[in-house]
């Protein structure tokens, strides 16, 4: 059984395109931070596809506060040396992670868009792939709920976790003043409007729990 994790999405197409049957045959779960579309070079079964969208403004910060604690980052260096706000980091354009990066990610690849430049069509092209590819879609404020609905969903018994990488140290969303927090929404206008896309599917998803027969297996 293989598990697929921690490359980037263009490795991992790189890697599927060059894999041979009988090893995609093999794999059990491709997991990570990937853009939507990589199912096209796994040909060994039809794909399900599970995400969980998170609050836009708190995935930033969260961002923001890795890159500080995690010296392998390829950004650590930078912020640390410059001694970066979160604020700065944004202005200063340095990283799309930044802008709008779920659209980005949902969106899939190929449309090269520079930092401030994501579209509208993106943003249309994201919510299309999550209404019409993806078996569960979650949020992560109702991670619990999310996992009773997966279960529903397909059938499986994830009711167990553990917490990891979660940082102690950081400041919250309520601890940052109203003009950080603008530029913050300003340039993940994109990502706020997914997110509440993604809360209607999954609400929509959640209801159907109460109604017999409708999960997949």
């Amino acid at each position: 059984m293989l598990i697929l994790t921690g490359q980037s999405t263009n490795v991992l197409i790189e890697r599927l395109k060059k894999m041979p049957g009988s090893e995609q045959e093999r794999i059990k779960c491709i997991t990570g931070h990937y853009a939507f579309g990589i199912h096209k070079y796994y040909t060994a079964r039809p794909a399900v596809h599970i995400t969980m969208l998170r609050d836009p403004v708190e995935r930033v910060i969260s961002y923001y506060y890795y890159v500080r604690r995690n010296e392998n980052h390829h950004l650590h260096k930078t912020v640390k040396e410059n001694n970066y706000s979160l604020r700065e980091c944004i202005e200063n354009k340095l990283t799309p992670e930044l802008n709008n990066g779920q659209t980005r990610i949902l969106a899939g690849p190929g449309w090269g868009a520079k930092f401030g430049n994501c579209s509208d069509e993106m943003l249309e092209q994201a919510k299309e792939n999550l209404e019409n590819h993806f078996s569960v879609v979650g949020i992560a404020e109702k991670f619990d709920e999310f996992l009773r609905v997966l279960g529903h969903e397909l059938g499986w018994d994830v009711t167990a976790y553990k917490n990891l990488n979660v940082s102690g140290d950081r400041m919250q969303k309520e601890d940052f003043d109203d003009e950080d927090l603008a530029v913050i929404m300003k340039y993940n206008r994109l990502d706020i409007e997914l997110h509440r896309f993604a809360r209607t599917l999954f609400e929509r998803q959640s209801a159907r729990m109460s109604q017999p027969g409708k999960g997949i297996k």
